[in-house]
């Protein structure tokens, strides 16, 4: 993970925005974040763990501490930080809770944290994709992201003050909770209390398994009857009462038997009586029948002798109704032709079928022209649409007429148009050359401008001279004067050099009888160097002075050029016209369009015109074709309706027709055609009626004649001399009933008496002559059903006990094999659960399993350590990691013991005895051992960026170049290393740093080198 940018604001001792790129500040690898203690360095390191992960970096560090006592209260807190993983590039923003003024009246109110997570494109990507807004799911998904959980972020990319001393110091104990957290081991104290729940758990699995067996056998006990019965006697028992069941299941298979046999010999004496006491009531019955025997043989003939008549009478009857029927009908027949006017004159000389053969013929006329009724009928409203059509073409030509005219006159218009957009469009086009002169004029305008301010300049730059010229001559004079003096008090400063006994620097005379003395105003070296060097400046100031009017004055002279002796009142001329010529151009422009729209619209009117005109000559074209075609057809329907008419006048047996009108010109009225249609109809109507009853007359004459040739042929089928006779041979329906139930009550009794007398039962009695003894064999059967009913009570009896003796074997049985399942699955889960929780019996080293995994991880921190160990002081110590109890800890023995190992003494030391530099060079290695280990746990996540939080300032400088080394050594692959410090040492080593510094007001500000 790579550290890109941090910003944060009202955080800590920073009231004011703070902006920190780590990105630039690492790219030598190694960069410092340094201050005064107290100043705030850690608060920005606790600033990147509350952005990730909403805490702070040191473990008993409140958040309370986040919110800036020295920001304005309604100032939001806030910390953004872009990061960098194997996922992407992503910005996280954090606000902490604090509490800020109510925005109506006194008083504050407390405003909840915040978090939001984009994904960014880049690490400058302004927006970024949002991920979350919820702190809860922030906080998962840059767990996820990273990599790593909070305590092994600190633990690998943050180390804060004093952390890894404790945990160098702390006893084994103590670095067991602190490795268990960052290795999530957990899981394997969890197996072991698991395995010990198991090991309870199966422990009372077996006693369970015990008492089912005991609650088994004494089932099996109670079921059986035997009292003392035991685990081995459960086999013999079981066969002993199943052997007595089988026998009283034989015995009561032999009782059945023998009662079965007895109730079958009573069932068989009773049949036997009933069957004789049935044929004698059956003879008994045959008897009385034969005695009416004679009686039921007249009441049949005389039945047989009245369904005779009554076949004839049924016959006669049907001839009388067809005799009346055939009479009405020829009374209908002739109300109808005296109705009708139907005359036998009409059909005298008719050879096609009488009446039948008007009423065809003259159907036939009809149908011919009944087609043309309707083409009659439309006659008169075809005539007026063919004139309707006549007049429209007419307007229709007078219309087109007029089209034609306005077509005419539209070249003359659009030419018109034309010519006033192309003279629009030369005065348009001088628009360029016109926008060109106002800019000139722009341009003169604001260069003459330019020449009066920078004239007003030179004069300011000629006083500037003035000034720094008189200011030069008076320090040079101010220094020369000095020099004069100097050299004039010479003596005097030799002098105040010379001590007795040393050579006089002008004589070489070892006596010195009269020493010169300087003066008090004597101008020592000093004074006169710093004369010279404010000659210099002045002249500096000069120099510059001069530089900048000669620049002006150039100025001057290139604006004075290009302005000329162009005047404001000329610039303004210019401006004028100008400005008009473009008006003018821009206003020709607006114009050529609003022609050529012009133009546009009447072209557009001009082709709709068009449009019209050949719609209207179209539509004039097609009246002028139809209404002559419709013309032609109307006169040919005229003179069908008129033959049609003639032809229905000459019809056999018509009524007058109307005559055709006597002008030829004109069409025949529809209602002549159509009212000798309808009446002719009507005639055919009639005609039909009269025809339907001839034909129903001739019908029911046949069917009188048909019926009386039946009755003659009935009478003598039925032996009757004639219909009388047979009318006299009937009976009434009272005595037919009579006589017929004497008839049917004797043959049903015949036919009851003759098929029980063919019973088998029945027959057979006839031959059973065998005394039958019932009460002996009632006697038999409840004898047998006794016995029976004792055989059953003991077989089922007998059944029970030994089905539920097997019964419960059965479950005897399989407690037992489950008593011996449970023991040997216990076996081993108690054995697992004894090594895991470091049962001496079976663990002899007393180590959990949690412990024994610690030790695994513990022992790779330390070789981590030992490696840089060995590149620093000297490489006289490493680490040694032991299982037994630590000294002054009575707890038991952890397995993650340390001990310092002195090479040169070849002695073994307490971590506690170490020096303050050797204690941060041991807690830095084992911080960086761990910090590989934990990122090789965690999958192999890439820390790009880590943070060493202090300590430096107990090293010598020997051994803070070691340690310097070592952390360059960790910038390999693009690493960024930041070092938390206020050594001094370390600034003059390390160029890249955050500096944090203490404002006057309160808080702290922040510079950034790079």
């Amino acid at each position: 993970m790579y550290l890109h940018h941090l910003e944060l604001r009202a955080i800590g001792p920073y009231p004011d925005l703070v902006t920190i790129d780590f990105a630039a500040l690492a790219a030598s690898g190694v960069f410092l974040l340094e201050g005064p203690t107290g100043s705030g360095k850690s608060t920005i390191i606790d600033a990147v763990v509350f952005a990730l992960y909403g805490g702070l970096a040191g473990s008993d560090a409140s958040n309370d501490r986040l919110h800036s006592q020295h920001a304005d209260p309604a100032v939001e807190p806030f910390v953004e930080l872009v990061f960098e993983t194997g996922a992407g590039v992503f910005r996280v923003r954090r606000t902490p809770q604090y509490d800020r003024p109510k925005q109506r009246g006194t008083g504050t109110v407390k405003q909840q944290s915040s978090a939001q997570l984009s994904r960014l494109a880049d690490p400058a990507d302004p927006a970024g994709e949002p991920i979350s807004a919820r702190a809860q799911e922030v906080g998962a998904e840059i767990a996820r992201i990273v990599g790593l959980d909070r305590a092994q972020f600190l633990q690998t990319v943050v180390l804060p003050q004093g952390e890894f001393a404790r945990f160098l110091k702390s006893p084994g104990e103590d670095r067991r909770k602190l490795l268990q957290s960052l290795f999530g081991t957990e899981i394997y104290d969890r197996t072991a209390d698991e395995l010990a729940a198991r090991r309870r758990a199966a422990a009372a699995e077996v006693d369970a398994a015990d008492a089912r067996v005991r609650d088994a056998l004494a089932r099996f006990a109670e079921a059986s009857g035997r009292s003392a019965a035991d685990e081995p006697d459960v086999p013999a028992v079981v066969t002993e009462l199943r052997t007595v069941a089988d026998a009283a299941a034989h015995a009561r298979s032999d009782a059945t038997a023998a009662a079965q046999l007895a109730a079958d010999h009573e069932q068989a004496v009773v049949l036997r009586l009933a069957a004789l006491e049935r044929r004698a009531a059956l003879l008994r019955r045959a008897v009385a029948l034969d005695d009416r025997a004679v009686a039921v043989a007249a009441a049949r003939a005389r039945l047989a002798l009245a369904e005779r008549a009554a076949r004839v009478a049924a016959v006669a009857d049907g001839l009388d109704a067809a005799r009346a029927r055939a009479t009405r009908a020829e009374q209908e027949r002739d109300a109808l032709r005296e109705r009708h006017g139907v005359h036998d004159t009409d059909t005298t000389g008719d050879t096609t079928g009488g009446t039948a053969g008007v009423r065809d013929r003259l159907a036939e006329a009809v149908g011919a022209v009944r087609h043309l009724v309707p083409v009659a009928e439309s006659l008169p409203g075809r005539r007026s649409a063919v004139d309707t059509a006549v007049a429209d073409a007419e307007r229709l030509r007078e219309q087109l007429a007029e089209l034609d005219a306005a077509l005419e006159r539209r070249p003359a218009e659009r030419a018109r148009i034309v010519e006033a957009a192309r003279a629009a469009a030369e005065a348009a086009g001088d628009a360029d050359a016109a926008q060109r002169a106002v800019d000139a004029v722009q341009d003169l305008r604001r260069t003459a401008a330019e020449l009066d301010a920078v004239r007003a300049r030179v004069t300011d730059a000629e006083a500037a001279v003035g000034v720094a010229r008189a200011a030069a001559t008076a320090a040079l004079a101010a220094e020369q004067h000095l020099r004069e003096r100097r050299i004039a008090g010479l003596a005097g400063e030799l002098g105040a050099a010379l001590t007795p006994g040393d050579p006089c620097p002008v004589c070489g005379a070892v006596e010195h009888p009269a020493v010169a003395t300087p003066q008090d105003d004597h101008p020592t070296p000093a004074q006169i160097g710093e004369a010279a060097a404010a000659a210099r400046r002045a002249d500096s100031v000069l120099a510059d002075a001069a530089t900048d009017l000669a620049l002006e004055r150039a100025e001057q002279d290139r604006l004075a050029t290009v302005v000329g002796s162009v005047s404001v009142v000329d610039i303004d001329r210019r401006d004028t016209e100008a400005t008009a010529r473009l008006r003018a151009a821009r206003a020709a422009a607006t114009t050529v369009a609003e022609r050529e729209r012009e133009r546009a619209a009447h072209d557009d009117t001009t082709r709709a015109l068009e449009r019209e005109r050949n719609d209207v000559d179209a539509r004039r074209q097609v009246l002028l074709a139809t209404s002559a075609a419709d013309a032609q057809r109307l006169d040919q329907d005229t003179d069908l309706v008129r033959a049609a008419l003639d032809s229905l006048s000459t019809a056999p047996a018509a009524p007058a027709v109307p005559t055709a009108p006597a002008a030829p010109d004109e069409p025949a009225a529809p209602d002549d055609l159509a009212g000798a249609v309808a009446a002719l109809d009507r005639r055919v109507a009639e005609l039909g009626a009269v025809v339907d009853a001839e034909e129903r007359a001739r019908a029911a004459t046949a069917v009188a004649d048909e019926r009386a040739t039946e009755v003659a042929r009935v009478v003598a089928d039925q032996d009757f001399p004639d219909v009388a006779a047979a009318r006299a041979a009937q009976l009434d329906a009272a005595e037919t009933t009579r006589l017929r139930h004497d008839v049917d009550d004797a043959d049903r009794e015949r036919a009851v008496v003759d098929a029980g007398l063919a019973e088998p039962p029945v027959v057979a009695a006839a031959d059973d002559a065998e005394a039958l003894d019932l009460d002996g064999a009632r006697t038999e059967k409840a004898r047998t059903a006794a016995v029976l009913e004792a055989a059953t009570r003991a077989a089922v009896t007998a059944e029970d006990r030994a089905g539920a003796t097997e019964r419960c074997a059965t479950e005897v049985t399989r407690a037992v094999t489950a008593r011996e399942s449970t023991s040997a699955r216990s076996r081993a889960v108690v054995r697992l659960a004894d090594i895991a929780a470091g049962a001496p019996g079976h663990n002899p080293t007393g180590i959990t399993l949690g412990t024994y995994v610690l030790m695994r991880r513990f022992e790779d921190v330390v070789a981590a350590a030992n490696d840089r160990l060995r590149s620093m002081l000297g490489g006289r110590f490493t680490l040694e990691t032991s299982d037994e109890r630590e000294s002054g800890v009575r707890a038991r023995r952890t397995g993650l013991a340390l001990a310092v190992r002195d090479h040169t003494t070849d002695t073994t030391r307490d971590p506690r005895s170490l020096s303050g530099g050797e204690t941060f060079t041991f807690s830095l290695c084992l911080a960086l051992g761990l910090a590989d280990v934990v990122q090789a746990e965690a999958g192999g996540v890439s820390l790009g960026t880590l943070f060493v939080d202090e300590g430096f300032g107990t090293l010598d400088p020997e051994t803070l170049d070691d340690v310097i080394g070592q952390l360059a050594r960790l910038t390999a692959g693009g690493r960024q290393v930041g070092i938390v410090s206020h050594v001094e040492e370390l600034k003059q080593r390390i160029p890249e740093r955050i500096a944090v510094r203490r404002v006057p007001g309160g808080g702290s500000r922040v510079t950034t080198t790079v």
